[in-house]
């Protein structure tokens, strides 16, 4: 058990919350590493696959992105609320397993290639149990300065 609390650091909460846990976070380097556990009770439960599509890739690859934005924010101002960012885009997208299986964990390693206070560029992996790399990609993400002002904008 880390001695990180997830609900302080991403805005996705349960059962919407797919991460388990951080299991290291390199602020010098920028390199976070989560835990995914695949149960058969997760909102995407697949009983027909026993486990998880790897179409959640990305999504755990997001949760872990917003992650380490969080932790970084944390380290700056130990109140700030966890934000909401979007995925603008993906490069290099390659998904090696068809399923994450029950019962099993994931790690999902996401290193800063770029990162300002509204976009970022992440090179995002995911391994399992036996260090198989299961997906790996680049992913893009956009975070407004203010959360509701930006939706009422787009809504106009």
């Amino acid at each position: 058990m880390s001695n990180y609390d997830l609900s302080k650091i991403v805005p996705q909460q349960p059962p919407m919350l797919f991460l388990s846990d951080v299991e290291s976070f390199d602020y010098e380097n920028q390199i976070l590493v989560t835990r995914v556990d695949i149960r058969d009770t997760d909102l995407l439960f697949d009983s027909s696959l026993n486990g998880v599509s790897s179409c959640a890739s990305l999504e755990f690859m997001a949760q872990s992105i917003a992650c380490c934005v969080g932790l970084n924010d944390l380290t700056k101002h130990p109140d700030k609320k966890p934000s909401v960012g979007f995925v603008l885009g993906s490069r290099n997208i390659h998904i090696c397993a068809s399923v994450y299986k029950v019962n099993h964990s994931y790690f999902v390693r996401v290193k800063s290639m770029f990162c300002d206070d509204n976009i970022a560029s992440f090179d995002c992996e995911i391994f399992d149990e036996n260090n198989n790399i299961m997906a790996s990609g680049v992913l893009n993400a956009f975070r407004p300065d203010d959360i509701k002002t930006f939706m009422e904008q787009t809504h106009e």
